[in-house]
C-alpha cells in the first residue's frame, strides 16, 4: 500500500519528524493508514487548486467564487504553507494534506470523522485547521500545518516564493 511517504522529503525539516510520527500514531491508534496527498505544491499547482469553485470574470478583471462548495483553499499561489521553499528555492512545505485509507489501501475521499485524526495531530504539535478551530473549509479537511508558520519562516531560513499576481493569461 503506497502512502506516498516520499512526499515527506518535500517538507521543511521542522515538519518531517512531526508528520512522520503523526501518521504512524494514527495508524496505531486509529487502525488505519493515512495517504499523504500533498506536501509541497508549486505555484502553478496552487493556482489550479485555488481556481476550483471560481470563475474568471473578464469584464471585472477578477476571479469570483462561482461554486462555494467547491472552493478548497483561500490561499493564492505563493501564499500557501504548501508553497514554502528554502533559501535555495527547494521545496520546504509547512503543510500536508492527508486522507485515510481503508484496509485495502483505497482512499476514503468522503471520510467525515476527522476529530480523532486532528487530536493526534495536535499532540504532535501540528495545527490541523490552519484557521481558528471550526473555521476551516469543509472541502479542505485533512489539511495540517506548522503552527503560526508565517511567523517562523525567516528564523527557519525559509520563504514563500516571489509571485506575480494571477493574470488573465492564466485562465
Amino acid at each position: 500500500m503506497n502512502q506516498h511517504l516520499e512526499r515527506l522529503d518535500q517538507l521543511a525539516p521542522c515538519m518531517q519528524d512531526k508528520v512522520r510520527q503523526w501518521i504512524s500514531e494514527c495508524q496505531l491508534e486509529l487502525g488505519g493508514p493515512l495517504l499523504l496527498v500533498h506536501s509541497y505544491r508549486s505555484a502553478a499547482h496552487q493556482m489550479l487548486i485555488w481556481q476550483k469553485g471560481r470563475t474568471f470574470d473578464r469584464e471585472a478583471g477578477a476571479w469570483l467564487v462561482s461554486s462555494p462548495k467547491d472552493v478548497v483553499t483561500q490561499a493564492k499561489p505563493g501564499q500557501s504553507a504548501h508553497n514554502v521553499v528554502d533559501s535555495e528555492g527547494r521545496p520546504a512545505a509547512m503543510a500536508v494534506d492527508v486522507i485515510p485509507l481503508d484496509p485495502r489501501g483505497i482512499a476514503l475521499w468522503s471520510y467525515n470523522n476527522w476529530t480523532p485524526i486532528y487530536e493526534v495531530a495536535k499532540r504532535h504539535g501540528l495545527d490541523p485547521y490552519g484557521d481558528p478551530e471550526g473555521a476551516y473549509l469543509p472541502s479542505d479537511q485533512g489539511h495540517v500545518e506548522y503552527p503560526n508558520w508565517k511567523a517562523c519562516l525567516e528564523s527557519l531560513g525559509l520563504r514563500l516564493p516571489r509571485m506575480e499576481q494571477p493574470s488573465t493569461s492564466q485562465v
